[in-house]
């Protein structure tokens, strides 16, 4: 795995954190898919039009939304994200925090696809590593 791939995935979080909508589509595949393994809304989401949806849909589902990255795993051509989401619930304002596993496909230097799981545990298996 590349330090590319590496600094990707980073800079899609830092991205998120700064609601840069525009970076975060500059560094997506036009043909990227996102995957929800039943963790927030168990849809699929294609191509760069899908992120703008995938991103609306966790707008609509927590405000003030930060994501601290707490571990990156590479695993051959993937790298696995244990993220911390921060947010509040959008009409009570109570914090939320959700943890959560982001699995990443980057080909050269752009997200190409990106799965959630609720679990390290079975983004590692996804990503073909089990600890």
């Amino acid at each position: 795995m590349s330090r590319d791939a590496l600094a990707v995935v980073r800079a899609m979080y830092d991205s998120f954190n700064r609601g840069d909508t525009d970076t975060i589509l500059e560094l997506a595949d036009p043909a990227v898919s996102v995957e929800d393994h039943a963790v927030i809304d168990g849809t699929s989401y294609e191509g760069r039009e899908g992120v703008i949806q995938f991103l609306a849909f966790q707008a609509e589902a927590f405000a003030a939304q930060s994501v601290e990255l707490e571990e990156l795993i590479e695993t051959g051509d993937q790298i696995v994200a244990v993220i911390r989401l921060r947010g509040e619930g959008p009409l009570s304002r109570v914090p939320l925090v959700g943890r959560f596993t982001h699995v990443w496909q980057i080909d050269d230097g752009m997200a190409l696809r990106l799965r959630v799981y609720a679990t390290k545990q079975e983004a590692l298996e996804a990503a073909g590593r089990s600890d």
